[in-house]
């Protein structure tokens, strides 16, 4: 192991897992009559969401008897997205998590290409499956989990009864298909990413080894279930913690304090943008989240500046982080003490799973050598679902045996830590969210004033990055803010441009690769933009 570390903590007995359902029978099983989810007015023990679960995947073998497919859930963080995650799982059937946050078209790609044999869906997504819906190539079964839907086929609550409240006596294969869920591609077309049941309890065990998760804390669920951060590197650690949970549907400050309040709240997992907004709130007021001891940040970069503004505002409460990928689940952490040896530097105290720094295949990094993270062991995911070249590229098969994975970061190692330089691969990640240059170019190479542009991320305070356009103008009249009006209503809210940049040309090596480092600079210095 590369970078394993004296002080993780280690699992307890009967928190060893390789099944989703695993998971939820773990804690039920070790703390029976503890509240383990709270959502709004209503709560449930471990015990009882075991048995609901139960239920529910009893309704799935009798609904879907005969009809092939996954199982798609769409929604905001909920008690019944909770619930339909663990009971597909206990009835063998993988589950594809819809992101909320897209287009219609992103929506009827993701359904065309998992074709799943059921969707559950919350009360938000009427508008967005009333769109797509008469494009789906094979409809599936829509079932409401909240207010009816229009077209629906049943009531989430509703098809739990009369159902047995002890696990379906059927095989699940830890290494089949566990989960589906969508990260950006190279070209801007989400990709579906596929991963076992296996490799996800994996990443769930790392995670309480790595932030130190133990049943006395009470988490907060503000990080969508539709992401890998928000439901493999959180959710379920959580849950095989034996933590009491706390459903926070939307991130919004005022709600959070006082759930913080209410229920205690202990530690949370969170996106720099959701810790930026806090601060930044008029209400905000730090004595109200005394019962806060620490918030662990993915998905985006986290800057010092803001880092030690939350320290300052709650000297009670300390910020870690976690690193890994929707391909590969949680990787490696670092906490305080971590920062206060190495300040960027993270370590894989658990030890579960092999973390390397490359300069090539094969070829280890030595100490402050750049080299490319790579990760290789039973949490790696499947495979992109008809993606071969992606695929490809992720495990590098054509320079090496396929057994790493390979995060398109640049890091260096320090006092056996890596500290994260840079990305090879040309990525802005805002407010968690990937965002690709490529299909931002696509757009902006169809607007015909536009002879060449690139695109890149600039620092933000609240989302970490925002995506930036360089851009060659064919006339000198350009009206910037009406290009920025047209790139907004092509893409999804997230991906907009915030600033374009006017230049002469656009440097490029003499292969003709753009000299991104170069142009970002010189826009950044000339400082040309709206």
């Amino acid at each position: 192991m590369a970078f394993p570390h004296p002080t993780y903590l280690p699992l307890e007995p009967g928190q060893e897992v390789a099944t989703t359902g695993a998971i939820l029978k773990s804690a039920a099983i070790r703390f029976p009559g503890k509240t383990g989810l709270i959502c709004g007015t209503r709560r449930w023990t471990f015990a009882k969401l075991d048995s609901l679960a139960n239920q529910l995947a009893h309704a799935l073998l009798a609904g879907l008897a005969g009809r092939e497919g996954p199982v798609a859930i769409l929604g905001a963080n909920s008690a019944e997205y909770a619930l339909a995650h663990f009971a597909a799982a206990r009835a063998g059937r993988c589950t594809v998590n819809l992101p909320t946050r897209a287009t219609a078209a992103d929506l009827v790609h993701a359904i065309n290409l998992t074709r799943p044999a059921l969707l559950f869906a919350d009360t938000a997504s009427a508008g967005i499956l009333g769109e797509a819906s008469a494009l789906f190539e094979r409809p599936p079964l829509l079932v409401a989990t909240g207010a009816p839907l229009p077209g629906q086929d049943g009531e989430f609550w509703a098809l739990l009864a009369g159902h047995g409240e002890t696990a379906p006596d059927i095989e699940i294969d830890p290494d089949g298909p566990g989960a589906v869920i969508f990260t950006g591609g190279t070209t801007g077309r989400p990709k579906a990413v596929l991963s076992s049941q296996r490799a996800r309890a994996v990443s769930a065990m790392a995670a309480v080894e790595d932030f130190r998760i133990t049943s006395d804390t009470v988490a907060g669920y503000s990080v969508p279930f539709t992401h890998t951060a928000g439901l493999f590197s959180w959710f379920q650690p959580a849950v095989l913690a034996g933590c009491t949970g706390v459903i926070i549907p939307k991130w919004d400050p005022e709600l959070f304090m006082a759930q913080a309040e209410e229920h205690a709240i202990s530690i949370v997992f969170a996106v720099p943008s959701q810790l930026a907004m806090l601060l930044d709130h008029p209400g905000f007021e730090p004595e109200r989240l005394r019962s806060l001891r620490r918030i662990v940040f993915g998905g985006a970069p986290l800057t010092r500046a803001l880092i030690e503004r939350a320290e300052s505002a709650m000297p009670w409460m300390d910020c870690a982080r976690a690193y890994g990928s929707t391909e590969t689940g949680h990787l490696a952490a670092q906490i305080r003490s971590d920062r206060e040896l190495v300040y960027d530097g993270y370590n894989q105290p658990g030890g579960r799973l092999d973390i390397e720094i490359f300069k090539a295949p094969g070829v280890p990094a030595r100490e402050g050598e750049t080299g490319e993270v790579a990760t290789r062991g039973a949490h790696l995911m499947t495979g992109y679902l008809d993606d071969p070249d992606a695929q490809a590229a992720f495990f590098k098969t054509d320079c090496s045996d396929g057994s790493w994975g390979w995060m398109g970061d640049l890091a260096v190692r320090r006092n056996g830590y890596f500290s994260l330089v840079g990305r090879s691969k040309h990525m802005i990640l805002s407010g968690g969210l990937n965002i690709f240059p490529g299909e931002l170019e696509e757009v902006l190479g169809g607007h015909p004033e536009i002879a060449d542009c690139v695109v890149f991320g600039i620092e933000d305070a609240v989302w970490g990055e925002v995506p930036a356009a360089a851009v060659v103008a064919r006339n000198s009249g350009i009206d910037t803010k009406a290009v920025l009006q047209y790139v907004a209503g092509r893409v999804a809210g997230y991906k907009r441009l915030r600033a374009i940049f006017i230049v002469a040309e656009i440097p490029r090596t003499a292969a003709g690769k753009t000299q991104i480092h170069v142009i970002k600079a010189r826009c950044l210095a000339d400082d040309r933009g709206p």
